[in-house]
């Protein structure tokens, strides 16, 4: 079995909420996915417990269904952090589009959110002392990103895929584009 690296935190949530990775290294503290919305308080209460005075530095989304990014607007009232998000959804966050993000279509709710800077398939993020692969990983969202750690083995997957299995798959969000 594979070790998590000392500064990986796995917050495991329960329904509706998106598990949540926290890193956290000499330099600074990054929160992969936030939960759903009105999970939003529990979010903050777990990273306030865990980094305890220091600040949140870094949001990443893997991808904007609500139950990864509902957290966002409130964490980011908190912590004044950084948010980056696929790419491919810039767009429809700078303009708000609730039918683009597919909150309308899926009947979720997302406070609104800004971002500061996006991710897509290639590039690599330094993550609690570790580089991170972005990799796309389109199938439960068009927009959906994995990270992956060849050095630890790690493979942050989101909904792509499961524990004995894939995730839930939506073709009639859209089409995929690699």
């Amino acid at each position: 079995m594979t070790r998590l690296p000392a500064s990986m935190t796995v917050f495991e949530r329960g329904w509706l909420s998106s598990n949540n990775v926290l890193f956290a290294d000499a330099d600074r503290a990054t929160l992969i996915d936030t939960g759903y919305f009105s999970h939003a308080p529990q979010t903050l209460a777990l990273v306030r417990n865990a980094l305890g005075a220091r600040p949140l530095d870094v949001i990443v989304n893997t991808h904007l269904h609500s139950d990864h990014c509902g957290g966002n607007a409130l964490l980011q009232q908190t912590y004044a952090c950084d948010t980056l998000i696929p790419v491919s959804e810039a767009a429809a966050v700078r303009d708000w589009n609730e039918d683009a993000l597919t909150f309308r279509a899926t009947g979720q709710q997302c406070e609104r959110f800004a971002f500061t800077g996006t991710l897509e398939n290639g590039m690599t993020l330094a993550l609690g002392g570790c580089v991170w692969n972005v990799l796309s990983a389109p199938g439960h969202d068009p927009h959906s990103l994995m990270l992956h750690c060849p050095e630890t083995r790690v493979l942050i997957s989101v909904d792509a895929l499961w524990e004995n299995g894939f995730g839930v798959i939506f073709p009639e969000l859209g089409p995929v584009h690699i």
